[in-house]
Parts: C-alpha cells; structure tokens; sequence
C-alpha cells in the first residue's frame, strides 16, 4: 500500500500521508460515514461503487465523492485508494472482505464482522497474513461517555457489578428491507443484539459462561424479536432484549452492590446529548456529554492503527468473541431456548 506524504516548508518537517478510502455499496449509513470521513484531516472519501453504474454515480454527486464505479471489483482494483468501507448487507461482509484485503487494502466493515465465529476468525487470519488493518465499525464504542463507562467499572466505582440490562428496538415497517432477509443474514440479533453483546462483554471484562435465549421469527424467517441471559460467573448476570417489532428504545443499565448506572442511547449517540446517571441510596447524579461524531471518532482512530500503528483500542478478538457467543445464542434459540454452556 502506498500512502504518500510529502515535505513542508524549508525544514525537516512531514506532513502527516493522506487516506484515500473507497465505500462498497450505496447503503444508508454510509451516509453518516462518507461525511464522517471527509471531516477528518488526512482522509478523503474518493469512489463509491454499486453494482449499476448509474446508481452509483447518483449516490456519489449525492454524498460529493468523486469517482463512481459500476462494480466493487473495479473500485478494489483502484491503486490510488487504500482503505476500504464495507457497509454492504452482513451476507456480503465476509467476502467482501476477503477481497479487499486480498486486493492490498485495509478494511472498515459495518458489524456484525460476520455471521459466524469462524467466519470472523478467517476474516481476522487473513488480515494478520496480509499485514493488513482490519476493524469492525462499531461507532458506539468511540464515544468518550463509554471510555467513561468502562472506567467507572474497572475501578468498581458501582461497587460489585450484579447485574446488567439493556434494550435496542425500533418499528421495522419497509417489507423489503434486507434485515428481513434471512440469506442476507438478517433478524434483530444481528442488527441489535450484537451492539449488547459487545457491550456487556467490555463491561464484564470477560465471556459469559452460560447463554439462553427465545425467539420470535417472522414470517419472512428471521427473528424480529430476541431475549436473551447470560450468568457471567462470579454472581453477575445479564439480560437483554432486541426487536424490530417494537417502538424504538435504546438504553442500559447497570446495577452495582453500591450503586446503579443508567445510560440513555447507549448504541445510537452519534450527534446526540447524552448522560451517564448514577443512582447511589437517595443521591442522583448526572454527567452531561455533549453531541460526538462518533464516525469521525472511529475514522480518526483507523487511520491512526494503520498509519502510526497504534495498538487499536478494541482487538480483533474482541468481534470473534462477540461472534462466539452470537452463535450460542442462536442455538439456543433455535432449541427452544436451552442452556447453553460456555468454554
């Protein structure tokens, strides 16, 4: 990969290489990444490709990137470009993926990484082999509330953490929307439950070791509603519950042996006021956060993994054990709600 950079001025001063990204798909998220990208300082969002060129085209005078391309294999064909952004259906995350990465490129991909551990797991092999930056897109984690978060636990702040609930779920009313699409790896815990999985995993700090879970399932076949528990060992249990069949909600709660910790919009706080309160007897207190990109946030830290090598903040291992338990939970499921014991 060659990313250029160049002298400034007389002196022995560098400017920092510039980023030129390419976008996989016309998706509507990208649609908060593309700007994300171009806000940020050494990164330019320069080709979008679609499967029709004319769509393509459309989309990128849309989101004002300069190059359209009728087929992703063009766009990863691209020499001038050198991270890719995969925001396709989650079917497509795996190969797409793949080929990126086997085309010399470093690799943004829209969780879930996958929709299996293994899956996940040759995706991360790959990129090891290549040399090669791979992280998955979960901009939740980049805002500076859950740096806060994490903190608070780390240092038992709530005391002895007992129990954790969250919930994520919104009205899916477009019948053809690909989340209702089971080959295109659709359903709720994929496009929900996996933000609450990552994320009482990080607050934990460690595996669950036993999972249970039931279902829903539409009628198009994938499950428009999950609840789900975990015993994380050491008296801490989680819950949640995800669905597209219901008004939309998004929140998390912590409940401490000394206190309790309540997150409003804890998975969808991009440009929005936030807060963390804590509960302690009869003492409330609030911590205000002001509105974050936090796409630009995670752009900033992927460029600077793969231009400083810095350590990235969330490990691969950390999406191929969040697809570890995705996986008990839909067996689980699927057996009408069985204990599944965790190694």
């Amino acid at each position: 990969m060659d990313i250029l950079s160049s002298k400034t001025g007389s002196g022995n001063l560098f400017r920092k290489p510039e980023m030129n990204w390419g976008i996989l798909g016309t998706s509507r998220i990208a649609e908060g990444v593309i700007p994300a990208i171009q806000a940020t300082r050494h990164n330019h969002a320069v080709a979008v490709a679609s499967r029709d060129l004319t769509r393509a085209r459309q989309y990128a005078d849309k989101m004002q990137v300069p190059v359209a391309y009728g087929s992703y294999e063009e766009l990863l064909a691209d020499p001038t470009i050198h991270a890719i952004y995969i925001p396709l259906p989650n079917s497509e995350h795996k190969p797409w993926t793949i080929k990126a990465l086997e085309a010399g490129k470093n690799v943004l991909v829209e969780k879930p990484i996958a929709l299996t551990a293994d899956e996940a797991q040759e995706m991360v092999g790959i990129s090891w082999e290549k040399g090669l930056v791979l992280m998955e897109s979960f901009n939740y984690r980049y805002h500076s509330r859950m740096k806060r978060v994490f903190e608070m636990l780390k240092k038992e702040e709530l005391g002895k953490l007992r129990f954790l609930q969250s919930s994520f779920s919104f009205p899916l009313e477009n019948p053809d929307d690909f989340r209702l699409v089971p080959a295109m790896g659709g359903g709720a815990m994929y496009d929900l439950g996996c933000y609450c999985v990552d994320f009482q995993r990080l607050a934990v700090g460690r595996e669950p070791e036993t999972v249970q879970a039931r279902y829903h399932q539409g009628g198009s076949g994938v499950d428009l509603q999950m609840q789900v528990t975990f015993d994380f060992g050491n008296q801490i249990f989680g819950s949640f519950d995800v669905g597209f069949n219901a008004a939309f909600q998004t929140v998390a709660r912590l409940v401490g042996t000394e206190a309790i910790m309540t997150l409003d919009l804890p998975f969808s706080s991009k440009d929005e006021k936030v807060s963390i309160l804590i509960e302690h007897d009869h003492d409330v207190q609030k911590v205000n956060y002001r509105p974050e990109d936090t796409f630009k946030n995670l752009i900033e830290h992927f460029y600077e993994v793969v231009i400083k090598k810095e350590i990235p903040l969330y490990p691969l291992a950390e999406s191929v054990k969040d697809m570890a338990i995705i996986d008990a939970i839909f067996q689980s499921a699927i057996e009408n709600g069985k204990l599944i014991e965790l190694n």
